[in-house]
């Protein structure tokens, strides 16, 4: 796909945005959690992750390299494994009290599911010569 590193890249900086906004909301702790606050709760700072390996994604993406891409896929999947993770973990009902899921944790698998597929569409120059 002629697009899909530069799409790739743009999928990477809005994942990044996206751990910044409220992931859910325990109404009854008045606590809003996000990537990078987890409010007094013991979830941790999920989103910095998320960030590390999507600024690792968008240089793969920007090297035009075999093995950079190669590389480039192994992080996407860890990607879309941890935004999976933080839904489980985030969403999970805890002694009667449930949060409420907010539209960053569905965008954070959705949009880690993108830069793997993008993962998997890059941009490669073949030679025509027989080696």
């Amino acid at each position: 796909m002629k697009y899909s590193q530069p799409i790739g890249i743009l999928l990477c900086l809005l994942l990044i945005y996206t751990t910044t906004q409220p992931l859910v909301v325990i109404e009854s702790r008045n606590w809003t959690i996000t990537g990078w606050d987890p409010a007094g709760s013991s979830f941790g700072q999920a989103g910095k992750f998320l960030s590390f390996f999507a600024v690792i994604s968008l240089a793969f993406f920007a090297l035009p390299f075999i093995w950079a891409k190669r590389f480039n896929m192994v992080f996407a999947a860890m990607l879309l494994a941890w935004s999976y993770r933080n839904f489980l973990i985030m969403s999970t009902c805890l002694m009667g009290e449930c949060p409420q899921k907010q539209w960053a944790l569905y965008a954070c698998i959705l949009i880690s599911a993108g830069i793997l597929v993008m993962t998997f569409l890059p941009k490669i120059k073949v030679s025509s010569q027989p080696q």
